[in-house]
């Protein structure tokens, strides 16, 4: 029970015994505060003074409570939530290194495919130019060999050619329609220059040919338009190829 401070009590046991002393047995058999205590005090005030540290005291019963309930002291607590802040410190820097991670990786993987994409680019531009260089090469070199119009004959000889790779190397080689090489029906694969014998073989190529019949008597059949000149025959392979160019311009 809490004791309020009076300047009268009926008895000396509801009075803290350490405060005991400050009573005296009065007229009646009451138990009266010192009466020079009495004026020096201001009672009010000091049951004030009491009603606030008996607040402060149940607080700290209560918070003692709280500890006990958590099975620390309030250091070893303080100690915990220090390490709790470091570990979630520590959380975070990992994620912000798994981002940075991700990020770079996303950056490598998109140099990495622009660069392929550029070589595929460079690749198709090269093997473009192979496949110019190498087809028309040969093709003019049958063309004039078998006296045909490198104009004419040509660009039907370049849709039908294509240059592919076999043992590291890169040739030229005829195909069908679906892209698939041709055979020669001897067991190899059919060559510019069969392939060309046909086109002189065939009605609708013929003409881009040079005649082989006389064109009067005694005389040369003269330069066909678009032809080989007159005596080319006599020419070595060289020749043939550079005189087909030059009739081309």
């Amino acid at each position: 029970m809490e004791f309020e401070w009076q300047p009268e009590v009926e008895t000396a046991d509801v009075v803290p015994e350490k405060y005991r002393a400050l009573y005296a047995k009065g007229e009646g058999g009451k138990f009266v505060l010192d009466p020079d205590i009495a004026k020096r005090m201001d009672t009010s005030g000091l049951n004030g003074a009491l009603e606030k540290e008996r607040k402060k005291a149940k607080e700290l019963a209560a918070g003692q409570v709280a500890w006990t309930k958590l099975g620390k002291t309030p250091e070893e607590v303080e100690k915990s939530l220090a390490d709790a802040k470091a570990a979630l410190a520590k959380a975070q820097e990992g994620k912000e290194g798994a981002a940075n991670f991700e990020k770079l990786k996303a950056d490598l993987e998109a140099g990495h495919t622009k660069a392929l994409g550029e070589r595929d680019i460079l690749v198709e531009r090269m093997r473009g130019s192979l496949n110019k260089h190498l087809v028309e090469a040969e093709a003019t070199a049958a063309i004039a060999e078998l006296k045909g119009s490198a104009v004419l004959l040509l660009p039907h000889v370049q849709k039908h050619v294509k240059v592919i790779e076999e043992g590291g190397s890169f040739l030229a080689r005829v195909v069908d329609a679906e892209g698939d090489p041709r055979g020669n029906g001897k067991g190899g694969f059919l060559t510019i220059r069969e392939f060309v014998t046909e086109l002189k073989k065939d009605t609708n190529f013929a003409r881009a040919f040079d005649s082989t019949s006389a064109s009067g008597s005694g005389t040369q059949p003269g330069p066909k338009t678009g032809g080989m000149p007159s005596g080319s025959d006599k020419l070595n392979p060289t020749q043939r190829i550079s005189a087909g160019l030059a009739n081309r311009k």
